[in-house]
């Protein structure tokens, strides 16, 4: 852990930043084309939805609920997708020396 808070974290910072940066105006892009665009009600995406709810800060409790039900889910997701990987991957499993030595090429 201290190899890589001193030494790829410095050298991936640049990368971090500006992936960080293109998904940032990939996902703003995005939504200010939705957001213009949308003219019908009946089908507002919810991230536009939540934007225009938001008066002065607060959109209210149910904004709110949606808000962490949203973030829940997101979690919920996640955790499925690695324990779907794990489930899938559970017999080629190796020690973590011998992937490593995989990669670097030496057998």
């Amino acid at each position: 852990m201290q190899t890589m808070r001193r030494v790829m974290l410095p050298l991936l910072a640049p990368a971090i930043f500006a992936s960080a940066v293109l998904v940032f105006s990939g996902v703003i892009d995005d939504f200010v084309i939705v957001d213009l665009l949308n003219s019908n009600a009946a089908n507002t995406p919810m991230s536009v939805l939540i934007y225009s709810q938001q008066r002065g800060g607060n959109g209210g409790p149910a904004l709110n609920a949606l808000g962490a039900i949203m973030l829940v889910m997101s979690f919920v997701i996640a955790i499925i997708g690695y324990l779907g990987y794990r489930w899938m991957t559970r017999g080629e499993r190796g020690s973590g020396v011998d992937a490593l030595a995989t990669l670097a090429g030496s057998d």
